[in-house]
């Protein structure tokens, strides 16, 4: 198979064009599900996106569930509305920009400069955005086109989306989001890299959306309750909501509705639109369930600890680990880790029957649930059986060569031990396993801080040099002391 090297990652903006490309079905109906609990067609379950129930299958790939990996569809807006990621770019855009005939707001010389600088910075691989916010600063001072002769007018941007022109007479009108589209519009593609824009990759009237892109049900899976009841995601809920108020809009204008009624209804769909890909707008009330808890949208899905790239791809969950507070022990070797039993039973290490260890390992099984014991057991053609209080001498009379036995970890074992933050590659070490009571890990204190690291003893400070000198001379200082817990009292570790 011939393998390709990665040469860049690109990130750009999606044309109406293309997502209407991309999409497998147009959105048309906020219902999901009809009354024979099927997906409803071009409703916002429907299995053009692929399918999450068992027994469908997707009507775009053919796959069933598990084998399609979901499909786009898309929504029409019946207005466009800006994207709220984009928001303040848009208004530095407004305001570097000549109103008439869209070319940026800098002389010739300057232009050249400036295209000259952002390409050397691109040479070096460097941050254009140095010498774009520079762009911004300068063409914003500008009063008057140096292309076309148009005055320039103050454009502020009233937070989140929100954009007011000011003429020579102090005049105010409110920038509509097909206003701002039209503007965008005018920018010629040879300014665009003025703003650190790549025209291949993107527009600037693409921040203004005309069509929503929806994502597949597979990043939103509908929930089936204990009680029978169906119960939607998040990002379901927040599009049920703009699908509503897009066709209650459309069915306005089209019935010639007020223009006051029409402004409210675009403000709301902005508002939905806004919150859909991020909940926690300063000045913005956020999106609630019924139930008054703050919807979790596009933003809050990937953003923060808990969030898909810290949470789920930096940092993950894995088997054969286990996590608990560490403790100090001055009585273990400095490359041990004393584990609690309760967690070496859980922990295991997978050992292949031989002649050599098929009467150890049948012990081992006899045990049971009793550590030194085994969890499971595999059999030679791969089958896995559980080790219980009502099987384990069976499993043992059975076992034979060939067989994988899931012991639990027992002293000598050596584990990777790590205390968090791990910074750098000392953080995590290979310890050798002493099986202890308690709860938590113990960890040698000779190996925990820095000699002259002062620590409390009987109430008064102490060094760690004068406490080794103490044990050494077989005087063990010592009071009662509480262990800690998560957060404030003591200290983490994972081992595995």
């Amino acid at each position: 198979m011939r393998t390709k090297r990665i040469k860049a990652v690109k990130f750009g903006l999606l044309s109406p064009k293309e997502v209407r490309k991309m999409s497998s079905s147009k959105i048309i109906t906020a219902d999901t599900y009809g009354e024979d609990g099927f997906p409803i067609e071009m409703g916002l379950v429907n299995q053009r996106l692929g399918v999450i129930d068992p027994g469908l299958k997707c009507k775009t790939c053919g796959g069933k569930m598990g084998e399609c990996p979901g499909h786009f569809g898309h929504i029409e807006l019946a207005a466009p509305v800006i994207h709220i990621g984009y928001a303040k770019l848009i208004f530095r855009m407004l305001s570097a920009t000549c109103r008439k005939c869209g070319k940026v707001l800098l002389g010739e010389k300057e232009r050249k400069r400036v295209l000259d600088e952002i390409e050397l910075q691109r040479e070096r691989q460097a941050d254009v955005d140095v010498v774009v916010k520079q762009v911004f600063k300068e063409a914003a001072k500008t009063s008057v086109c140096p292309f076309c002769g148009e005055p320039k007018m103050v454009v502020k941007l009233e937070k989140p989306c929100t954009y007011i022109e000011i003429d020579e007479e102090e005049r105010k009108r409110r920038l509509m989001p097909t206003d701002v589209r039209e503007r965008l519009e005018k920018i010629p593609d040879d300014d665009l890299p003025l703003f650190g824009i790549d025209a291949r990759s993107a527009r600037p009237e693409w921040a203004v959306l005309k069509v929503l892109p929806v994502p597949p049900v597979t990043a939103r899976p509908t929930i089936t309750l204990e009680s029978g009841q169906r119960s939607e995601d998040d990002l379901t809920h927040k599009l049920v909501d703009i699908i509503r108020i897009n066709q209650r809009f459309a069915q306005n204008r089209d019935a010639g509705a007020p223009q006051l009624i029409i402004e409210d209804l675009w403000e709301l769909l902005q508002y939905h639109v806004s919150t859909y890909y991020n909940n926690e707008i300063a000045g913005l009330p956020p999106a609630r369930h019924r139930s008054g808890r703050p919807l979790k949208t596009m933003e809050q899905r990937l953003k923060g600890k808990e969030g898909r790239f810290r949470g789920s791809l930096s940092g993950k969950r894995v088997n054969f680990s286990a996590r608990t507070v560490i403790s100090p022990d001055p009585d273990i070797e400095i490359d041990e880790v004393g584990v609690p039993e309760a967690i070496a039973r859980e922990l295991t290490i997978t050992v292949t029957v031989t002649d050599r260890n098929l009467e150890a390992m049948k012990e081992t099984v006899k045990r049971g649930n009793k550590h030194p014991g085994a969890n499971y057991v595999r059999r030679a053609d791969g089958k896995k059986v559980k080790v219980t209080e009502s099987n384990y001498e069976s499993l043992a009379d059975e076992l034979g060569v060939g067989w994988r036995v899931e012991r639990h970890l027992q002293d000598g074992d050596i584990v990777l031990f790590n205390r968090q933050p791990s910074l750098h590659r000392v953080s995590i070490m290979a310890h050798r396993v002493r099986v202890m009571p308690g709860k938590t890990f113990r960890l040698s204190p000779v190996v925990c801080v820095a000699g002259d690291t002062p620590v409390l003893l009987d109430g008064g400070e102490a060094k760690i040099e004068d406490l080794k000198r103490l044990w050494e001379g077989g005087e063990r200082g010592g009071g009662e002391g509480e262990e800690g817990g998560e957060g404030e009292g003591g200290e983490e570790g994972e081992g595995g």
